[in-house]
């Protein structure tokens, strides 16, 4: 068993803050705001142009096949901040529009003035990069007039920002589709031990908990949380104590008849959630997994990178192992096609995300994993990921997280989802995913993914805040991957990356306990990546008994 805290993970992601410039490892793989020209029809020597031109996310090698135009920054970016005697760090070459919101507004509001909802949300999106949040709220409006789901998202972030926490939630239940089966603000509530199989829905779940023998109390451990504070959590009507993390404990006898396990949790706001369960003697069996095939009908397509072996900063033990077994899992239990990278340099990560933004189609899935060391520059608040030939000090090596985010929104995939187990992953929003009640019917649940499933999605789940994440705590792996294994392996039919972020967080919450972890993991969408209420569904291969 390795020793917890070996070394810590650190740096940052940043998801919430991916913006502003980036460096790019050569200008015809840079993303850029292309302007393409409209369709022209010519009948002879006389030509009309049928169509007006359009702008989107391109490469620059892209933008000038298709006779597109795009804009170089006109200057580099502000230096990142170095230590007294440093010298300052190498950055290419830059030519992304990224780099200069203003220039970019020049591109895009002509349309938006038009009245165009996709430039009206991205307009938006630039005067909020510019910190003109009245602005950048106008913008937002006139498009979510128009029922825009990235703009009411956006809109929803806002609001959030300014504690109308129920407003962010109706605008996201609206852009999701669901307003009727959303827990839009509701508590919600993870049975962690005896844990449940994952079958969603968990509503009157059968739990099976081994063979204790009749009349031998079982002790229940699960975990609450609400946004808007948690203020009670009953067990079968029985008022339960919950420490910080909203984890609770229960004895329930269990005999030779099942058992029935009802917990209902309760806000300082007044809004309730209960879910029922069914304990029963005996140990799991196999279970059939009910997939949803008609979830998706694309390729699922995954990039897994494990760190450990750096050459200047200090090595890491556990994100190889990490690595290695989410790559197995997500191959053997959910179909991915998945590319390992296993200590990458900065052209092995670039040249990747570049492979899986040209392979993706309109249909598919891609899910990115990073375990290792990241930095959060104190200055710009700018995330990276650390490759492993990076210096401490040079910047010049790093991976932005821009570099990443620009690649997400470039992507045809209708649905991407980043997990990153590294420090200070950035401070995310916990309200603005499409939560879906776990005490809706079979149905109606299945109604609920299907429509999430539907929307765009670009979504992330971190291992932390703003906060140092042990290298540890999980044998040979990290706490978080412990924890995500353990759901993943145990998960059976259907599942949204909220509920399964939810179930997670509540896992490593009880595995940290014992260990003092402060850190408590994190899952929103990713700012200005083209996210438009939808959610990461991820659907297990089927199980069949022997």
């Amino acid at each position: 068993m390795r020793r917890v805290g070996v070394a810590l993970r650190v740096g940052a992601m940043g998801i919430a803050l991916w913006m502003g410039a980036s460096a790019a490892w050569s200008d015809d793989g840079m993303i850029v705001d292309c302007t393409f020209p409209g369709q022209v029809r010519r009948l002879g020597a006389s030509a009309t142009t049928v169509s007006p031109r359009r702008v989107a996310k391109a490469t620059v090698a892209e933008c000038r096949l298709g006779g597109g135009e795009y804009t170089e920054a006109a200057a580099a970016p502000p230096a990142p901040p170095t230590t007294a005697g440093s010298p300052a760090p190498r950055l290419p070459a830059m030519s992304s529009l990224s780099a200069d919101p203003l220039t970019e507004l020049n591109v895009w509001m002509p349309m938006a003035v038009a009245g165009m909802a996709d430039a009206q949300v991205v307009v938006g999106e630039l005067y909020e990069r510019l910190g003109k949040a009245d602005l950048a709220q106008s913008w937002y409006e006139k498009s979510a007039e128009q029922q825009n789901s990235r703009a009411q998202v956006n809109l929803a972030g806002l609001h959030e920002q300014r504690r109308d926490v129920r407003r962010a939630q109706k605008l996201i239940a609206q852009a999701a589709g669901l307003p009727d089966m959303a827990t839009q603000g509701k508590p919600t509530v993870v049975l962690i031990d005896p844990p449940a199989a994952l079958r969603l829905p968990r509503s009157n779940e059968v739990i099976r908990v081994g063979d204790p023998g009749a009349g031998e109390e079982v002790t229940v451990t699960g975990r609450a949380e609400a946004l808007m504070g948690l203020s009670s959590v009953k067990v079968n009507g029985v008022d339960l104590a919950f420490d910080e993390r909203g984890l609770f404990r229960a004895p329930v006898k269990l005999g030779a008849e099942p058992a029935t396990l009802s917990v209902k949790v309760s806000d300082k706001a007044g809004a309730t959630t209960s879910v029922d369960y069914v304990l029963q003697r005996g140990s799991a069996s196999s279970i059939q997994a009910d997939v949803s095939r008609d979830a998706f009908s694309g390729k699922r397509r995954a990039l897994v990178i494990g760190n450990q072996a750096y050459r200047h900063w200090e090595k890491l033990d556990t994100p190889e192992a990490d690595g290695q077994a989410v790559a197995d899992m997500l191959r053997r239990r959910f179909g991915f096609q998945v590319e390992f990278l296993r200590n990458a340099t900065r052209q092995d990560i670039l040249s990747a995300l570049g492979r899986l933004r040209s392979e993706a189609g309109p249909e598919d899935q891609v899910l990115v994993y990073y375990a290792g060391h990241g930095q959060m520059d104190p200055v710009t608040t700018r995330g990276y990921w650390i490759p492993v030939e990076a210096e401490v000090k040079d910047q010049s090596h790093w991976v932005s997280v821009i570099d990443v985010t620009d690649q997400l929104a470039a992507m045809q995939a209708k649905h991407v989802l980043v997990i990153a187990d590294s420090c200070y992953s950035g401070t995310l929003a916990g309200s603005l995913g499409s939560r879906i009640d776990a005490a809706l019917s079979a149905e109606q649940r299945t109604l609920a993914l299907r429509q999430v499933a539907r929307r765009r999605a670009r979504v992330a789940f971190t291992s932390g805040g703003l906060e140092p994440v042990i290298d540890g705590g999980g044998g040979q792996h990290s706490l978080f991957a412990r924890s995500l294994l353990d759901v993943l392996d145990r998960t059976h039919g259907t599942i949204s990356a909220h509920e399964l972020s939810s179930i997670v967080a509540a896992r490593f919450s009880h595995l940290g306990q014992a260990q003092d972890v402060k850190q408590q993991p994190r899952y929103a969408p990713i700012a200005f990546a083209g996210h438009e209420a939808g959610d990461f569904v991820l659907s297990a291969q089927p199980i069949h008994a022997p």
